[in-house]
């Protein structure tokens, strides 16, 4: 049996776990705050669940009363989202749609993802991608650096400070820090093109209408899931299995009940739909509470979801941290955020976007400064510009 070493493969100020949206936000921001930084990525492409994943809707920005909520690198990435392909934004937003509506767009998938390996390239931040990071290499509470697997094997890549972005906070649970598991309803959706879509095309002549999601299984309330089915958790390989080959015999069942010769599924996800796998249990719960204050806010989000227009919540720096772990940050849908609102507003684009951008600083500022991540005072580094 061959020997099986660890090799070290260089070192870093910030590591970025996960390459979906918050992780990407966290790798250019924290080499923009004038750190080197690596992003590792264990599939071959940037955008996680919006790309990857197919959930190619770029929730709101603005609060639904005409109000934008979140500039930066959200606002970057929503814009960089549709420069190259087609946009579904109004025009009050800068889009081609000629309609009022929220700041929220459907983008195309795939040309995203290529746009962002040269948004992360372009920051000067490192990009690692087909690398699996498997444990975090503690002493005591303090991470020295990420064991990783990869065609050359077993590795090392040392860092000081660590931001954990893998939508499943695998980084930190190893790591000794708490956390909390949630549970799924089942679903999966794919992208498809039919003879409407075609013919909806000739009559507008907007590529979104050849792009439509093809979906099985539950919404995000809850409906359609299959009867009797239990809600998946999705921290086994056992329990993640199970639910990818139940969404992809779902949809294959529905594609045989179409037409052959007029239906095509265009896209199928590479990655499981989960929308909340698993969340630390941080020095501050973001509760999602209309208008509530904080000590330490890294900004301010809105709602997505139909009826909550108008809603303001600020997000506390502590929902990111954990006060034992000195430089462990974590990001995106993995933040301190209790199941309810908290877990559904964390979990969407723009929120992911806000809190990788403020991980990537608060990154940035601890290995500078040398400041311990939960002693970081977030108020003078408040991320996209119209936070507060």
């Amino acid at each position: 049996m061959e020997d099986i070493t660890l090799t070290r493969k260089g070192s870093y100020d910030v590591i970025v776990v996960g390459g979906g949206i918050a992780g990407v936000s966290a790798a250019v921001s924290a080499a923009r705050g004038g750190v080197r930084v690596l992003l590792i990525e264990k599939l071959i492409n940037l955008g996680g669940l919006a790309t990857s994943g197919l959930i190619s809707w770029y929730e709101p920005l603005c609060d639904g009363r005409g109000r934008q909520m979140i500039g930066g690198i959200a606002e970057e990435l929503i814009r960089l989202a549709v420069r190259d392909c087609f946009d579904t934004l109004p025009e009050s937003w800068g889009g081609s749609e000629h309609r009022d509506g929220r700041f929220a767009t459907h983008f195309s998938p795939t040309v995203f993802s290529l746009a962002l390996d040269r948004f992360v390239l372009g920051s000067g931040a490192a990009l690692r991608f087909d690398t699996y990071a498997t444990y975090p290499l503690m002493e005591g509470r303090h991470c020295v650096g990420v064991i990783c697997e990869s065609a050359d094997g077993r590795e090392l890549i040392e860092g000081k400070a660590i931001i954990d972005a893998t939508g499943s906070a695998s980084i930190c649970r190893r790591a000794g820090m708490p956390t909390v598991c949630g549970e799924n309803f089942m679903s999966c959706v794919a992208h498809y093109i039919d003879d409407e879509c075609i013919e909806r095309y000739r009559q507008t002549g907007r590529q979104s209408e050849l792009r439509k999601w093809f979906a099985v299984g539950s919404n995000m309330f809850g409906h359609g899931h299959p009867e009797g089915m239990k809600k998946t958790v999705g921290d086994s390989a056992d329990e993640l299995n199970e639910y990818i080959l139940t969404g992809k015999k779902m949809l294959l069942d529905k594609v045989r009940e179409k037409r052959k010769g007029g239906f095509d599924l265009t896209a199928i996800s590479t990655m499981p739909q989960l929308r909340t796998i698993r969340r630390i249990v941080g020095a501050e719960d973001f509760e999602a509470i209309d208008g509530k204050p904080c000590d330490n806010p890294i900004g301010v989000c809105g709602d997505f979801r139909p009826g909550r227009e108008g809603k303001h919540y600020m997000i506390p720096y502590g929902a990111l941290v954990h006060p034992d772990f000195d430089n462990l940050f974590a990001c995106g849908r993995i933040i301190s955020a209790p199941a309810g609102d908290g877990w559904e507003v964390a979990r969407v684009i723009p929120t992911c976007a806000l809190t990788g951008e403020a991980a990537g600083k608060a990154a940035a500022e601890s290995v500078l400064k040398g400041i311990p991540a939960p002693k970081i005072r977030f108020a003078p580094l408040l991320c996209g510009e119209l936070a507060l």
